[in-house]
C-alpha cells in the first residue's frame, strides 16, 4: 500500500511554513554508494557485517542471503503505470515486503538486491540512483541492504550474467565470509512465464537464468511473500546454452585430420566462418607459431588493403591465413585470383560453428574473455545474421587445393568452461 507521511504530534500555527523535515528538505540522504566501475551502481544502507550469525566451513564463515530483483519484486510504481515516473512514484510490491525484510535480517540472513536497469537517459538515471536511498528510509530500522544496478545492456554485471554477483562475492571474500549458497535464494519476477487471464506475460526470464547461473534456488515474489503455490513457467527456461548441442568435443576437430594443418611451403591459408566461430583462436594456436602473418580486414580496414598487405607477404616468401568471414564465392575469389596471380596454392578451412553458438560465443569473448586473449567488444545481432543471409558453401571447383572443416571445441581452464556453459545475456540487435 502507498506509503504514508508521518503526521507531525501537534497542529501548527497556520501562519509558519511545516519544518524542513516534514518537506524533506533539511533530511540527510541515506545510505552510501559505493565506488565501482561506469556501468554498475553500488549503494549500501547501514553495515551488514556488524552481527552475522552463521556457520564455518573450510575457513570461510557462511552467510546466507536473500538475493532481490528490484522493479517487480520489493517494489512497483505507485502511479500504476509499467515504468516509474521519478524518484517519488514507487510503493512496496506488497504490504508485506518490509516485515519479511526485517524478519530475514533478525534470522541473520544478507539482503542484497540484483537489478537491471539501463535507461540511457541521465535523468532517468538520475531518478533512480536519487530513489535508492528514499528506499533506505523506508526500511525498517537497522535493516542493511545493498542495491547492485546494471546500468549497460550489454556488458558483465547485465542479468542474467553474473558480473553483480561476483563483485558481492569479492566482498565477502575479503572478509574472509563465503555466500552460503544452499541456504540462498534469489526471489525475482523474470521467470518468463506466459500471460494469464488480466495477468501479462513476464517481461522476461533473466532473474530465472541468473539464478541457475549462479546456483541459487528461484522463486517470484508470489512464492516468496505471498506464499502462492510455484507458477508454471519452462523449467530449465528457454534459451540457448552449449550443452543443448551435445557433446561437442565427441566431433573431430578437424575434419579431415590425417594431413598437417599447416604446411612448410608458400600458400595462403582462407577462413570461412561468422564472427565468434574459433577462427582468430585457431590461427594462434596453429599458424602463429609457424609464422604465418595474419590478414584481418577488422584491424586492416578494406579488402583493398589486406589484399595489397598479403600480396607484400607472400612476395616476401611470407605464408598468411585472411581471417575473415569469407562468407560467399565473390569474396573469395579475390582471394583466389591472387594464389593465381602469385602461383601459390589456397586452402579454406570452413569453421563448422552453429549460428546459434557462435552468438553465444559473441557474449562469452566480450563479458568473460580470458585476461590472456585480446578484449573483443560485442557484435551487434546483425552481423551474424547478414553472415547468415549471404552464406555460400565452399566448393573445392572454386580453386581451392583443399578443404577442411574445423568443428568448434572450446579451449579454456574449468572456471572458463563453468561461464561459458552459462545462460548468456541476448542482445536485441
Amino acid at each position: 500500500m502507498p506509503a504514508v507521511k508521518r503526521a507531525a504530534e501537534g497542529p501548527e500555527p497556520p501562519a509558519k511554513k511545516p519544518h524542513p523535515f516534514f518537506t524533506g528538505a533539511a533530511q540527510k540522504p541515506l545510505g552510501v554508494f559505493q565506488p565501482s566501475p561506469p556501468t554498475l551502481v553500488h549503494f549500501t544502507h547501514l553495515d551488514p557485517f556488524a552481527s552475522s550469525s552463521s556457520s564455518t566451513a573450510n575457513g570461510y564463515k557462511k552467510i546466507p542471503i536473500s538475493f532481490y530483483d528490484l522493479d517487480g519484486t520489493l517494489i512497483k510504481p505507485k502511479s500504476g503505470a509499467q515504468f516509474p515516473k521519478n524518484r517519488d512514484d514507487w510503493i512496496w510490491w506488497h504490504s508485506s515486503v518490509p516485515e519479511l525484510l526485517k524478519k530475514e535480517h533478525e534470522e541473520g540472513r544478507h539482503l542484497i538486491v540484483i537489478s537491471n536497469q539501463g535507461d540511457p537517459r541521465e535523468k532517468i538515471k538520475l531518478e533512480w540512483r536519487a530513489k535508492l536511498s528514499l528506499i533506505a528510509t523506508k526500511l525498517p530500522k537497522e535493516v542493511p541492504i545493498r542495491i547492485l544496478g546494471a546500468l549497460s545492456k550489454s556488458d558483465v554485471y547485465r542479468k542474467p550474467n553474473v558480473g553483480m554477483y561476483e563483485v558481492v562475492e569479492k566482498i565477502y571474500r575479503d572478509r574472509g565470509l563465503e555466500i552460503d549458497l544452499e541456504n540462498s535464494v534469489f526471489v525475482g519476477d523474470a521467470a518468463g512465464r506466459a500471460a494469464k487471464g488480466s495477468q501479462g506475460k513476464d517481461h522476461g526470464d533473466t532473474d530465472y537464468k541468473f539464478a541457475l547461473n549462479v546456483g541459487l534456488r528461484f522463486v517470484t515474489p508470489e512464492e516468496h511473500f505471498l506464499k502462492h503455490p510455484r507458477p508454471h513457467f519452462p523449467e530449465p527456461p528457454n534459451g540457448f546454452r552449449p550443452a543443448k548441442l551435445g557433446n561437442l568435443e565427441s566431433l573431430p576437430h578437424i575434419v579431415p585430420s590425417h594431413t598437417p594443418i599447416t604446411r612448410p611451403t608458400l600458400e595462403i591459408v582462407l577462413f570461412v566462418g561468422p564472427p565468434a566461430s574459433g577462427k582468430s583462436s585457431f590461427f594462434r594456436k596453429h599458424f602463429a607459431p609457424e609464422g604465418y602473418e595474419h590478414i584481418n580486414q577488422d584491424l586492416l580496414g578494406t579488402r583493398d588493403r589486406c589484399l595489397r598487405i598479403a600480396e607484400h607477404f607472400l612476395t616476401a616468401g611470407k605464408k598468411v591465413v585472411v581471417d575473415n568471414t569469407n562468407r560467399n564465392r565473390e569474396t573469395r575469389a579475390h582471394w583466389i585470383r591472387l594464389a593465381m596471380k602469385l602461383k601459390i596454392p589456397i586452402r579454406l578451412f570452413h569453421f563448422l560453428c552453429p549460428l546459434e553458438l557462435a552468438k553465444h560465443n559473441n557474449v562469452y569473448r566480450a563479458c568473460y574473455g580470458p585476461p590472456d586473449e585480446p578484449t573483443r567488444t560485442l557484435l551487434p545481432t546483425l552481423a551474424f545474421n547478414s553472415y547468415a543471409g549471404a552464406f555460400e558453401k565452399s566448393s573445392i571447383d572454386e580453386g581451392f587445393d583443399e578443404i577442411r572443416g574445423v568443428n568448434f571445441h572450446f579451449e579454456g581452464s574449468e572456471e572458463q568452461r563453468r561461464k561459458w556453459d552459462m545462460y548468456m545475456l541476448e542482445p536485441k540487435r
